[in-house]
C-alpha cells in the first residue's frame, strides 16, 4: 500500500517539477546581449528615434547602445559643451530610454566626445586631446558625466559608458577612479570605459569598473588588395585574445562596444574610414562580418557586443541601401548576416572560458610584444607586461620559448619604417 501512494505521489509531483526545472532553465539561458549602436546626433536635438528603435528591435537584437556626441572646441580647450544641433535635449534622451525600454532592448548610454570640425581635422581627436589646464578638464568632466548618468539612472540604462577612445587621458588613473566614484553616487548599473583597438595596453583602471569595452576596428592584411577568410578569422581570434587579456589583469568581464566595417573597397585595411572615396564593396563588407560572427559566436564570455553603426545621417531616408557607403547594413547582403548573428544561441556566462582559454590569450599577448621587441628598433614593453611577467614567471618563459622557435629577422627596423 504505501508503495503505491509513493507511487502515486512520485506521479503527480513529476509535472510540477518538470515545470520547475524547465523555468529554472529558461531563467538560466538568457541570451548573450547583442545589438547595434544607435547614434543620437540625427542633426535635430530633439528628433525623435523610436522609428530607429523598432527597426532595431525587429532584427532579433536584444540590447541598443545610446551614443550621444558632446564637443570640445579644440583638443586644448577645458570644457565639454553640448553640439548646437548634435547632441540630443535631456527631454529627448529621457523619451529614447523609455522607447527602448518599452520595446525590450536593454540599454547602454555612451556619451561620446567630439571635436569641433573633427572630420576636416587629421591633427586632433578625442584619443590625443591636452587641455590646457587638465586640473579643470577633470571637474568639468566629472560634472558632465554625473549629470548624464543620472539622467541614465532615471531611464533604466544598465550600462553608462564613462568614455571612449581617451587614450591620452590614460595618464590618470586616478582621475578615472575619482570620476568612477562621484558617477556610481547617482547611477546605480555599470560603468563602462572602451578602450580603442590600439590604445589597450596603456589601459591601467580597470579596477574601478564593472565591465571593460573594446572598440574593434584592428586593420585585417593592410598589405593586401583583398583579405582570405583564414586572416579575417585570424585577426578576430586576436581581438577575443586581447579581450580575455583585458579578463585576467583586470578580473573584469570585456564587452566589444563597437564592431562594424563600411561598405567601401579596403574596409579591411581602415576599418574606421567611411568617408572615403573608393568604391563601394558591399560584398567586402558582409565578407568580413561573416569572419568576425565566426569567431565572436565562441565568445560567450563576452559581456555584450554591439554592431556599430544603425546608420549616419538619419534624416535621410531611407538609411543605408547598396549606395550607402557607411556602417550600415539596412538593404545590403551585410543585413541577413547580421539578423543571422543576433540569432545565434549564444547565452550570456553560459560557458565562462576555462582557464587554459585565458592562459592562452596572456601568453599569445606576452608573444606579440616580445616579437615587436625583437623586431623593431624603438620598441619597448608596456608597464602592465613587465609586471605580469614579474609575477608570472611561466608565462614569460611560455612566451619566450614561443619566439625562440621562429626565424629571427635579419635587422631590426628602424622607427618610422613599419611596413
Amino acid at each position: 500500500m504505501t508503495r503505491r501512494i509513493l507511487a502515486l505521489l512520485t506521479i503527480l509531483v513529476l509535472p510540477l517539477t518538470l515545470r520547475f526545472v524547465g523555468r529554472r532553465q529558461r531563467k538560466a539561458l538568457v541570451p548573450q546581449p547583442r545589438g547595434m549602436v544607435l547614434g543620437l546626433y540625427a542633426g535635430v536635438p530633439d528628433y525623435d528615434y523610436h522609428e530607429e528603435l523598432d527597426r532595431i528591435a525587429a532584427t532579433g537584437a536584444t540590447c541598443v547602445s545610446l551614443q550621444a556626441i558632446y564637443r570640445m572646441d579644440t583638443g586644448h580647450s577645458n570644457e565639454i559643451r553640448r553640439h548646437p544641433t548634435s547632441s540630443p535635449t535631456e527631454a529627448s534622451l529621457r523619451r529614447t530610454f523609455q522607447q527602448a525600454r518599452v520595446r525590450g532592448l536593454r540599454m547602454m548610454f555612451f556619451p561620446t566626445i567630439n571635436l569641433r570640425d573633427e572630420a576636416d581635422n587629421a591633427d586632433w581627436w578625442r584619443g590625443n586631446i591636452r587641455p590646457d589646464d587638465w586640473e579643470l578638464w577633470w571637474r568639468n568632466y566629472t560634472a558632465f558625466n554625473v549629470r548624464l548618468a543620472a539622467l541614465a539612472q532615471e531611464g533604466g540604462v544598465e550600462w553608462y559608458s564613462l568614455g571612449t577612445e581617451m587614450a591620452s587621458t590614460h595618464a590618470f588613473p586616478d582621475q578615472w577612479r575619482r570620476l568612477a566614484a562621484a558617477v556610481r553616487r547617482v547611477f546605480q548599473g555599470k560603468l563602462v570605459y572602451s578602450v580603442n583597438f590600439d590604445s589597450h595596453d596603456s589601459f591601467t583602471f580597470g579596477d574601478c569598473l564593472d565591465v571593460i569595452g573594446i572598440n574593434t576596428y584592428d586593420p585585417i592584411a593592410k598589405y593586401d588588395e583583398y583579405p582570405s577568410a583564414d586572416q579575417i578569422r585570424d585577426a578576430w581570434w586576436w581581438v577575443v585574445y586581447k579581450a580575455r587579456t583585458l579578463q585576467a589583469r583586470f578580473h573584469r568581464p570585456v564587452m566589444i562596444t563597437e564592431v562594424g566595417y563600411p561598405s567601401v573597397a579596403h574596409a579591411h585595411v581602415g576599418p574606421w574610414d567611411f568617408r572615403t572615396d573608393k568604391p563601394f564593396d558591399l560584398d567586402l563588407q558582409n565578407f568580413l562580418l561573416k569572419g568576425a560572427f565566426g569567431v565572436l559566436r565562441h565568445w560567450s564570455d563576452g559581456e555584450a557586443v554591439f554592431y556599430y553603426l544603425y546608420g549616419e545621417n538619419l534624416n535621410e531616408k531611407p538609411v543605408g541601401g547598396p549606395q550607402d557607403r557607411s556602417y550600415a547594413v539596412w538593404g545590403k547582403p551585410a543585413e541577413a548576416t547580421l539578423r543571422q548573428y543576433f540569432h545565434e544561441p549564444i547565452w550570456e556566462g553560459h560557458i565562462p572560458p576555462r582557464a587554459e582559454n585565458i592562459h592562452e590569450a596572456v601568453v599569445q599577448s606576452l608573444v606579440a610584444w616580445h616579437r615587436k621587441l625583437r623586431d623593431y628598433e624603438d620598441a619597448e614593453l608596456p608597464p602592465w607586461v613587465v609586471d605580469w611577467e614579474a609575477r608570472n614567471p611561466g608565462d614569460a618563459a611560455e612566451a619566450l620559448a614561443i619566439i625562440m622557435k621562429e626565424p629571427p629577422p635579419s635587422h631590426r627596423i628602424p622607427k618610422g619604417e613599419e611596413r
